[in-house]
């Protein structure tokens, strides 16, 4: 009896063992992981809602092509109008038929409250309306819009990533932004120091410089010569002189592209003795599904653009068509016609 009563004890014991994922080597139980802290722009850490089934937007900045491109189209159900972007309504019509809440300040907080959002995604400039949309109840998470730099962006997607349960899409968005922002980079580094380009980066309006940090990453990481010396006193512009644009002197002229196009900025008498004017080195960002020139999740594309422009000969084997229809297919999941693209420039 007592060789019994061993015997179920230890067959007990090997149970309980087995159970619990087993009493030897390599079988001890693991301690749960800790979950990850989400950060928003201003550095607020981001408690998840229980479900993420509906988002709100309420800045363009690019915010709605970041959770596109990171899984989250789906759940967008309000959002600013984004006539300015046909193509981002043409890749997914039901963006034509959601609630336009209003922008950054001016947001209609009643319009926000009856799509009941989950979560909303605010602007950092836009303080006073997203004071107001806190006071109604409605979380929110901050984006950082125009004033992203390469690292702060990464880790928005990252953030962003973790919010909307896409890891692995952010994950895949980072890799790529690595991969082409190197490939750029070992492009332009065969430039010679002689032959590197001065750039300035304007408005329309050529007294209108733009000194944001942006700005100077995308042309540092494009292998040109930012004219103003790397000043950050605006994301969008800076007021600069005549005169002090004069003394530039840039030997390329790049503004983001509006309706107006370039024949106001052509047409002024002030500049034409600018060797950018006459030389004709006098471009446009283009316009994709966003501003090339603006942060997004599809600014390597810019990157790339703008190395082309520059540089055309050290840049032969960069097929930018290629890419760019590669991006859209990658991480819109869409089939980029040759028309379409061709209307970016």
């Amino acid at each position: 009896m007592h060789c019994v009563k061993k015997g179920i004890a230890v067959l007990l014991t090997a149970v309980m063992c087995f159970s619990i994922s087993g009493c030897g080597a390599g079988t001890k139980v693991q301690p749960e992981q800790e979950a990850a802290v989400i950060v928003d722009a201003e550095n607020r850490e981001i408690e998840k809602p229980e479900t993420m089934d509906k988002v709100a937007i309420t800045c363009y900045g690019g915010a709605s092509h970041e959770i596109v491109v990171l899984g989250g189209s789906e759940k967008i159900v309000a959002q600013p109008s984004m006539d300015q972007f046909p193509l981002l309504s043409e890749m997914f019509p039901a963006f034509r038929g959601v609630v336009n809440p209003g922008s950054f300040d001016d947001v209609n907080v009643e319009e926000l409250l009856k799509t009941e959002p989950d979560m909303v995604f605010v602007g950092i400039t836009s303080k006073k309306g997203n004071q107001l949309i806190e006071e109604a109840g409605l979380p929110t998470f901050t984006m950082r819009i125009g004033s992203a730099t390469i690292e702060t962006l990464k880790k928005e997607f990252e953030m962003t990533g973790l919010l909307l349960d896409q890891q692995e899409k952010s994950q895949a968005l980072l890799g790529y932004w690595d991969e082409k922002l190197a490939m750029v980079e070992a492009l332009v580094s065969k430039v010679p120091e002689a032959e590197r380009k001065s750039v300035y980066y304007t408005g329309i309006d050529v007294t209108k410089a733009n000194t944001g940090e942006w700005g100077n990453s995308l042309i540092d990481g494009s292998g040109g010569i930012n004219v103003t010396g790397g000043l950050t006193q605006g994301a969008k512009g800076s007021e600069v002189s005549i005169e002090q644009v004069l003394e530039w002197n840039p030997d390329v002229i790049v503004v983001q592209k509006t309706n107006k196009g370039l024949g106001e900025l052509l047409a002024d008498d002030r500049i034409q003795d600018l060797n950018a004017l006459k030389n004709k080195q006098v471009y446009q960002f283009p316009i994709g599904a966003f501003w090339w020139d603006r942060p997004s999740p599809e600014a390597p594309l810019g990157f790339m653009w703008l190395a082309k422009t520059l540089y055309p000969e050290y840049t032969k084997e960069l097929d930018l068509k290629q890419e760019t229809k590669a991006f859209y297919k990658d991480f819109y999941n869409y089939q980029l016609s040759d028309e379409e693209y061709e209307s970016f420039f």
